[in-house]
C-alpha cells in the first residue's frame, strides 16, 4: 500500500514514540528519577552534551550520573553532599582545560553546575525560575534558558542564529505531556510552541522530505520545519521529532530500499509484457491528485514515471557509450574503462537494478562503487528524478489550474 509523505510521518511518530524507545535514547538517563529537580538537572546535564553519536551521549551521560552525580544530581549541584561549609565538589574543576566530551572542558562543565547552583539555590526548581524571569520580562522558556545558562560553552546566547538544538530538546522532554518518551512536567509552555530540535542530520532528512527548503539549519529553518509538523500534529508539532527519527530507520536503511526494490521489480516486469501495465500504472498515478509536497523520495522512485525517465536516461547513455565504442574501433584506439561498462555487465545498468543501487547511494549505503562512480551513480539518477519532479508538478499545476471542464 502507498502512503503519502504526512500518512507516513503519522505512522512513524505513532510507530516509534513507545516506552521502547527510551532504551536506545539519552533520554534514559533522566528516566532513572522520580523528583523534579533531579530529572530537570539530568535532563538538562544530558540535553547539553546531546551532539554526536548517540551511544557516546549516552555512554557520557551515564558516566556523569554515576561517577560525578553518583545518583544524586541535585545534591551534587547544590552542595548537600559535602561537609558543611565546604565548596561543592563541582568547583574543583573551575578553569580546568582537561577534556569533557568532544569539544567540552571539565571548566565548561563546571561553568554549567555553576549556573545550575545559582538556579537552584534561589528556586524552588528550574521551571519556577524560569516562571518568575517570565513575569519579570515576559520572555519564552526558550529565551530564558538562553539568558540563565547563555556564558556557557554550547549553550547559544541571544546574537547567534543558531537552531537551539540542545534546548530544544530539552524542553521537549520537560514539556510534553501524553508521551511515553517525554516527562511532560512543565506546563511553562504549551507543547504547541515547542521547536523541532534540529541538528544537521535532522536537517538533511527535512530538506530530502521536503519539509524545509532552508539550506542553513538555523532557528528560522527549525522553526520553519516545525510549522509544517504543526499541520500533521497540530497540538503537538514537535512529535515530528520520532517521525524524522522513523523516516532515518525506515528509509535511510535497508527496509526503504527493499521496499523501493519490490515495487521496481514489478514496474520491471510490466517493461517485459510491452509496457501496457507500466503506461495503465502512469495514467492512475496521474489520475490521483497527491500533493507533490507531500512526496518523499522514496515515493518518487517507486513511481513508473520515474523508471520511465531513468529507462530513457540509462538507454541514451549506453548509446552514447556504444557510439564511441565504434568511433574507437575504426581508428584502432580503445576507450578507457568507465563504471557504464561494469555497471551493465553486472546487470546494474537494467532501470530496476539501478534504481535500487541510487537509493543506496542516496542513503549512503552503497558498497562495490567508488566515490567517484557512486557520484556518477547519483548525478544519472538525480536527471531522472528532476524529469520525473518537473512532470508532477507540472500536472498538479494542470489540475490547479483547471476549471473543471474536461470537454478539452
Amino acid at each position: 500500500m502507498a502512503f503519502t509523505l504526512n500518512e507516513n510521518l503519522k505512522r512513524w511518530a505513532e510507530q516509534y514514540e513507545t516506552a521502547e524507545f527510551i532504551q536506545s535514547d539519552p533520554v534514559q538517563i533522566p528516566h532513572r528519577y522520580d523528583s523534579r529537580v533531579n530529572i530537570e538537572i539530568s535532563a538538562f546535564v544530558t540535553a547539553w552534551i546531546a551532539w554526536g553519536a548517540r551511544k557516546q551521549i549516552i555512554k557520557k551521560a551515564d558516566y556523569i550520573d554515576r561517577e560525578i552525580f553518583k545518583g544524586e544530581p541535585y545534591h551534587y549541584i547544590v552542595g548537600n553532599n559535602v561537609a558543611p561549609g565546604a565548596a561543592p565538589e563541582w568547583e574543583q574543576y573551575k578553569g580546568s582545560k582537561e577534556s569533557f566530551y568532544r569539544t567540552f572542558t571539565y571548566g565548561d562543565f563546571a561553568d554549567l553546575c555553576a549556573r545550575l547552583y545559582d538556579v537552584y539555590t534561589s528556586a524552588d526548581s528550574m521551571e519556577a525560575a524560569i516562571k518568575k524571569a517570565h513575569e519579570n520580562n515576559g520572555e519564552t522558556a526558550l529565551a530564558t534558558l538562553q539568558s540563565l545558562f547563555g556564558s556557557v560553552n554550547g549553550i547559544p546566547d541571544f546574537e547567534t542564529q543558531s537552531a537551539c538544538k540542545r534546548l530544544c530538546l530539552f524542553l521537549r522532554w520537560m514539556c510534553r505531556n501524553g508521551s511515553p518518551v517525554d516527562f511532560g512536567l512543565w506546563d511553562v509552555c504549551d507543547p504547541r510552541n515547542l521547536i523541532i530540535p534540529l541538528d544537521t542530520h535532522v536537517h538533511k532528512q527535512a530538506i530530502r522530505l521536503g519539509l524545509t527548503k532552508r539550506r542553513t539549519p538555523d532557528l528560522c529553518t527549525a522553526i520553519e520545519i516545525t510549522d509544517r509538523f504543526a499541520e500533521i500534529f497540530p497540538n503537538d508539532p514537535a512529535k515530528g521529532d520520532f517521525a524524522l527519527f522513523g523516516y532515518g530507520i525506515n528509509k535511510g536503511t535497508a527496509a526503504g530500499i527493499n521496499e523501493i526494490a519490490e515495487a521496481t521489480k514489478g514496474l520491471a516486469e510490466a517493461m517485459e509484457k510491452g509496457g501496457k501495465a507500466q503506461k495503465k500504472a502512469n495514467e492512475a498515478i496521474a489520475a490521483v491528485p497527491v500533493p507533490v509536497a507531500d512526496l518523499s523520495i522514496a515515493d518518487v522512485l517507486k513511481m513508473p514515471l520515474f523508471f520511465a525517465n531513468l529507462q530513457t536516461q540509462l538507454t541514451n547513455l549506453w548509446n552514447d557509450r556504444e557510439t564511441a565504442r565504434r568511433k574507437a574501433a575504426k581508428v584502432n584506439e580503445r576507450l578507457r574503462a568507465h563504471v557504464i561498462d561494469r555497471m551493465h555487465n553486472a546487470g546494474d545498468w537494467e532501470p530496476g537494478k539501478f534504481t535500487v543501487l541510487f537509493a543506496s547511494v542516496l542513503d549512503k549505503v552503497a558498497t562495490g562503487y567508488s566515490s567517484s562512480e557512486r557520484a556518477f551513480i547519483r548525478t544519472v539518477g538525480m536527471g531522472a528524478f528532476n524529469e520525473t519532479m518537473k512532470k508532477l508538478l507540472a500536472d498538479e499545476k494542470a489540475r490547479n489550474n483547471s476549471d473543471g471542464d474536461d470537454k478539452q
